[in-house]
């Protein structure tokens, strides 16, 4: 399938603001049906409200949140340092940790009891994919962007499979916040540059062949990143209407916050928030406005 051509029509700020606004909208819907895992349970997540939002509880920071603000807050500080998005996290955890999955939790007591990053896990997860995705703001230093995504990642997660789909992730989202949305073969180029497994180079090849048939959905608490990434490619290559998409996430039930988020943030990159319902930028609680206000800050 040939990729619809860029919108012109859709400013930088307006694609800047709808990455950072929608990586939280697209966690608090998904968040609605996050543990509903059959059609009745979808249908009573979602009587009398329909397809909107879940906030989190006042005072609370959702892990889709903090793990992406901390690389955000490191760019308005100037730099990134990764010993101080290290306990960036680590605060975050100690004083909160809502939503926060058994995988970051094992990555996060690993980092704080060896002031290192985790050195095993029990697999690969997707809080890396998160915590890296705010790199793609950096795009105009391309080698930095990827060298920086890769090396948040691994803070998170060991495993080279998690930090190549985080940057392949990356990559995607600078492509859509330049107005771009032929990503595949820059993400082909980034996974063949770095001997990536055949397993996942042959799920993003097979992105574009069926434009009727997506793949497998990342289901689940902390879904495997390979299977999250193919998802979301697809998702953007074949889904142009971007509402109708995250609408229908979140009626299928059983996606993460995290995955949530991902979609979200590419989705708003791409599209922009301006004809995102009213309800799901203003029932996704207090983060939507900081996410506003730091898009205006890098507009500044």
């Amino acid at each position: 399938m040939t990729p619809p051509p860029a919108t012109p029509a859709l400013d930088t700020d307006a694609r800047r603001t709808g990455f950072l606004v929608g990586a939280v909208v697209g966690a608090r819907l998904a968040a609605r049906t996050a543990t509903c895992h059959d059609p009745d349970a979808v249908r009573e997540a979602l009587a009398g409200q329909g397809v909107v939002p879940l906030p989190p509880p006042p005072g609370r920071r959702p892990a889709a949140v903090a793990l992406g603000d901390g690389l955000l807050e490191e760019f308005l500080e100037g730099g990134v340092d990764l010993r101080r998005l290290s306990g960036r996290y680590l605060a975050w955890w100690r004083e909160d940790g809502f939503e926060a999955g058994p995988l970051l939790e094992a990555a996060l007591a690993q980092m704080a009891e060896f002031d290192a990053p985790a050195a095993t896990l029990p697999a690969a997860g997707t809080a890396p994919l998160v915590a890296a995705l705010p790199a793609a703001l950096a795009s105009a230093t391309p080698a930095t962007m990827v060298s920086g995504a890769f090396h948040v990642a691994r803070l998170l997660d060991p495993s080279e499979h998690a930090a190549l789909a985080a940057v392949a992730l990356v990559v995607t989202a600078s492509r859509l916040l330049d107005g771009q949305r032929d990503f595949i073969p820059d993400v082909l180029a980034l996974l063949r540059s770095n001997r990536a497994s055949e397993a996942m180079l042959e799920a993003v090849r097979a992105v574009p062949r069926d434009p009727r048939r997506a793949p497998p959905a990342p289901n689940g608490e902390e879904p495997d990143p390979t299977t999250t990434l193919a998802w979301l490619l697809w998702q953007l290559q074949h889904r142009p209407r971007g509402v109708e998409a995250l609408t229908e996430m979140v009626q299928r039930g059983g996606m993460s916050p995290l995955v949530g988020s991902l979609f979200g943030a590419m989705i708003g990159a791409r599209d922009g928030v301006g004809n995102w319902p009213a309800a799901w930028i203003g029932d996704a609680g207090e983060d939507v406005h900081l996410r506003e206000s730091i898009a205006r800050r890098m507009h500044g």
